[in-house]
């Protein structure tokens, strides 16, 4: 019996550890505050397990930042470290949060600060609303959207990368510019996609993301873009859109799908196919169509080809 006793004792031992060096972790990068913000009030107050004395010193926070501009980064860094810190309730907490840090980053606020980067760890972000806000370097990778995400009309100076994130509702992206390009490699948009009217200045990737529900591509206009092993399961729209280069190798289309309108100054489909045994009105770029269905591969599947070449 002292036998189990004592491996029991460690286990909960090794238990109590692991949680510690967790919360050592934890605080440690809380802590990583600048001089004029380390030890001062403000800072005792981020650390309060009492949550509105911890959101009053996040706001007291801001108003140095406000003053300082060399302080900016650095409380944009701390929020959003924040954000991953409220406990079994963190999207009430997130609620809190979202608007002190959003008041700072939303063009037209007399309280703007241009030029700051959001880096987010992989979290789950609730209800993230960034319209009409300007950003620098800006990653959500690995990121779980819950509920709508809302970027429309954002602006986005440098390369965003929201790889390997989920979508697990709606993705609004009307309007937004991505002036340095994009990465949504391996996204997984849940609801509708929405990113009709937005911009991108340089290459825009989408690889191997999936789109479940209704995609909207209308009027986007992106420098070069590629769709590389993309599903497109709902209904999706192309109309008028703009590219360079767009490359959709061995995308997968198994709704309705409209090109009509869409430009580029090259489409490339290699490997590219629709599924042949559901209805689905399908409106291809001009010079390609859909080939004779392919009995001996899986499923009910026709290629995308040159009209050239079919």
């Amino acid at each position: 019996m002292s036998g189990w006793v004592v491996f029991y004792a460690a286990v909960a031992a090794c238990l109590v550890t692991a949680w510690l060096v967790v919360r050592r972790d934890r605080y440690a990068e809380l802590t990583a505050a600048p001089e004029e913000f380390a030890g001062s009030e403000a800072e005792r107050k981020t650390f309060a397990d009492d949550r509105e004395v911890r959101l009053a010193g996040v706001h007291e926070f801001a108003e140095l930042a406000d003053r300082d501009p060399s302080l900016r980064q650095d409380f944009v860094d701390h929020v959003v470290v924040q954000l991953g810190y409220g406990g079994h309730d963190v999207a009430a907490w997130q609620a809190r949060l979202w608007p002190v840090l959003l008041a700072r980053l939303r063009r037209g606020s007399w309280l703007f600060w241009p030029g700051m980067d959001l880096h987010v760890k992989p979290i789950v972000l609730h209800d993230v609303d960034l319209r009409g806000c300007e950003l620098r370097d800006v990653t959500f990778r690995g990121v779980r959207f819950a509920g709508t995400a809302r970027f429309g009309g954002a602006v986005f100076t440098r390369l965003v990368s929201f790889e390997g994130a989920c979508f697990a509702r709606h993705a609004l992206f009307r309007g937004t510019a991505f002036e340095a390009g994009a990465d949504f490699e391996k996204v997984t948009f849940t609801g509708t996609a929405l990113l009709a009217g937005a911009t991108a200045g340089e290459q825009v990737w989408f690889d191997h993301a999936r789109f479940s529900a209704h995609t909207d591509f209308s009027e986007c206009a992106f420098a070069d873009v590629s769709f590389a092993d993309v599903g497109f399961a709902g209904r999706t729209s192309f109309r008028d859109a703009r590219f360079g280069d767009a490359f959709f190798g061995g995308a997968r289309f198994s709704g309705h799908t409209d090109f009509t309108g869409t430009a580029a100054e090259r489409l490339r489909f290699p490997r590219a196919r629709a599924r042949t045994d559901v209805y689905a009105r399908r409106s291809w770029p001009p010079g390609w169509a859909l080939g004779p269905p392919s009995p001996r591969k899986p499923g009910h599947w026709a290629e995308v080809v040159s009209v050239e070449q079919g």
